[in-house]
């Protein structure tokens, strides 16, 4: 005597699908309409973010034929020479992106709250809106609970997470050595004025450390200079004299002494993010995803209770 066993039957017959959906279309309908009303109330909470966009190439420094036969020479003695376009644009990027270039930037007035306690942004007035439970704009001050072993203002390790990830975008174009550089921010002013301090100040850095340095390196083959008697190592000398004279020339002359400009940094009409149109797309096609698999789920989990039953 056989034994009635249940059977299951694991095909799927797309006329019952099509009408399990039909009878469960308000659940869907309804389901998709709170995802769509849903994301499209949170796309409007967003902030809309600005970029700031500028273009630059690196001076290259004059490359005298020559000079590379000396560069022994001016290891030796510790003396920097001229760099490349291509050492003075990864200068510049990986400076740029440094924390203690972050940390020259708090120095600045409204740097460091435009970056860590901005709220919204009013076009019609222009003006940055702040987190007044963060900062207090008419005192000037930080609010909030401090942190463990530190004050309440945010540390310059803060604000770098905040700069490099949500705020700097910077690269170089490898075949033509153009430097993009970009801030993004809530207020398109700002993030304008941000770039352009970026770009004064990093040239400045660099520009103040170039000319420390030749100023020590001629400080050095000044007076070496006048101890050697050798006259092929008086001429090896007099060159990087040369080089380093030259250097501090530059130095002084040009105010865009590492980026010669291209496209300088404007103030952005267009928001660059959120895109409200693709998370509302997205919502609802999550919605309506959802509540289909809802809908069979709950269908076909039913159909084999009953058949296991049977």
């Amino acid at each position: 005597m056989q034994e009635n066993e249940p059977y299951f039957d694991d095909e799927i017959d797309l006329r019952e699908l099509f009408n399990v959906l039909w009878t469960a279309k308000k659940l869907i309908i309804q389901i998709t309409a709170i995802f769509a009303i849903g994301s499209v109330v949170y796309s409007l909470s967003l902030n809309n973010h600005y970029k700031s966009e500028s273009l630059f190439l690196a001076r290259s420094a004059s490359e005298n034929q020559g000079l590379s036969q000396y560069s022994s020479l001016a290891a030796m003695a510790g003396i920097s020479l001229p760099s490349s376009r291509e050492d003075k644009a990864a200068q510049m990027i990986e400076l740029i992106k440094s924390r203690k270039f972050v940390k020259h930037l708090m120095t600045f007035e409204n740097i460091l709250p435009s970056m860590m306690a901005a709220k919204t942004y009013n076009s019609a007035s222009q003006e940055l809106l702040f987190n007044q439970k963060l900062y207090d704009t008419e005192t000037k001050t930080w609010k909030g609970k401090p942190k463990k072993n530190g004050p309440i203002i945010p540390s310059y390790l803060e604000a770098h997470e905040v700069y490099t990830d949500n705020m700097l975008s910077i690269s170089q174009d490898n075949k033509t050595g153009f430097i993009s550089i970009n801030i993004e921010h809530i207020s398109p002013l700002f993030a304008k004025e941000l770039l352009e301090l970026i770009i004064r100040e990093s040239n400045e850095l660099l520009r103040k450390k170039d000319m420390e340095e030749s100023k020590q390196g001629l400080e050095y083959l000044t007076s070496e200079l006048s101890k050697t008697p050798f006259v092929e190592i008086k001429e090896s000398i007099n060159a990087l004299i040369e080089v380093q004279l030259e250097t501090q020339m530059l130095a002084q002359i040009n105010q865009d002494y590492i980026l010669i400009e291209i496209e300088p940094p404007f103030i952005p009409e267009q928001k660059s993010k959120p895109g409200r149109t693709l998370i509302c797309v997205l919502g609802t096609m999550l919605g309506g995803m959802l509540s289909v698999l809802i809908v069979l789920i709950r269908h076909y989990s039913f159909a084999e209770e009953d058949q296991a039953v049977e």
